[in-house]
């Protein structure tokens, strides 16, 4: 058992690592995406207003999902297979 909590220890660290690591691209890639849409409207008002509106809208739909895919799935999996292999 004390292996199991090593191993899912490192493998959190591991995720956490994923997570920032895909959260900061997601992030840029939609930001990016908005100052394109932005300047493809060529709307009346504020590019920053525009952006930072949208942004909320970002975090709001991606964390969820981010974090089930990233962290809840994985261990999820893991401790299944585990229970899976040591007891049947």
């Amino acid at each position: 058992m004390i292996a199991f909590a090593r191993l899912i220890l490192v493998v959190m660290v591991l995720m956490t690592i994923c997570y920032i690591i895909v959260n900061v691209y997601l992030f840029f890639r939609w930001r990016k995406g908005l100052e394109d849409e932005w300047k493809r409207r060529s709307s009346a008002g504020d590019e920053r207003v525009f952006v930072r509106r949208s942004m909320r809208r970002y975090r709001r739909r991606w964390r969820p999902i981010l974090i089930s895919l990233i962290y809840i799935f994985p261990v999820t999996l893991m401790t299944v297979l585990v229970f899976v292999i040591n007891f049947f």
